[in-house]
């Protein structure tokens, strides 16, 4: 997880209007990024967003990322994050966790509750749990969002060889360029298998006037070879963001 974390904060927060739609399920007029330090007890959310609706509502998006472990469990560290938002905020709140990694969050269900000695629920809260390494790539590519595409080497890719040339051509067919290398960028860092990696990067030299135009792709490029291996590639991304 520590070598995804960076990078999916940095695809969310950079494409957020993307994402925001996706997790709300209708348009966005725009998001923005609220203070992740949250009021009382030193407490801190991986992002916190207000988000205007196409109707002109406003609305908390709240998104956790989380590998294989977490310590207090994730439900209850998900109940102080809700309570504290919807305290500070008193808005309308989504909070969504993208559970990373084989097994991860396998058996949240997002919905929690405490009982009462009588019988009755003394206390629920629930959140959207999005289980990326058991989501289908091709639900991604069928929800034609290109900013959702840099997901897919987190998610499961029954047809490789197909995929990822398939997300590389409609990743270039974004007209802002540099919309297009963040996007490719983020691809890259995303991807957990090596092979994978290179079929991106073959992709990508078919389109050599997209590599001559991105020293920043050359760069990872470069470095990545000259290591060759998948952390070297994830390390390389890092660096020439750094």
């Amino acid at each position: 997880m520590a070598s995804t974390d960076s990078p999916l904060k940095r695809l969310v927060s950079t494409f957020i209007a993307d994402f925001a739609s996706w997790l709300l399920k209708t348009q966005v007029q725009e998001a923005r990024p609220l203070n992740i330090d949250l009021p009382g007890e030193t407490l801190v959310a991986d992002q916190v967003f207000r988000v205007v609706l196409a109707d002109g509502r406003q609305v908390i998006l709240h998104i956790e990322f989380q590998g294989r472990r977490s310590h207090p469990p994730m439900p209850w560290r998900m109940l102080e994050y809700i309570s504290r938002l919807a305290g500070t905020y008193r808005l309308e709140l989504l909070s969504v966790v993208f559970y990373v990694g084989r097994g991860a969050g396998a058996d949240d269900t997002g919905h929690h509750q405490v009982q009462s000695p009588t019988g009755s629920v003394t206390l629920l809260w629930q959140y959207e749990v999005i289980r990326l390494w058991q989501m289908p790539a091709a639900d991604l590519l069928t929800l034609g969002n290109p900013a959702l595409l840099a997901l897919v080497g987190q998610t499961q890719v029954a047809q490789p060889e197909v995929v990822f040339p398939a997300v590389v051509a409609r990743l270039r067919q974004e007209p802002d360029r540099e919309r297009q290398r963040q996007l490719l960028t983020s691809l890259l860092a995303l991807i957990t298998e090596e092979e994978w990696i290179h079929m991106v990067e073959r992709s990508l030299e078919l389109e050599d006037e997209l590599m001559a135009e991105s020293p920043f792709l050359r760069r990872i490029q470069e470095r990545a070879r000259t290591a060759g291996s998948l952390t070297a590639w994830q390390r390389a991304i890092l660096e020439t963001l750094a």
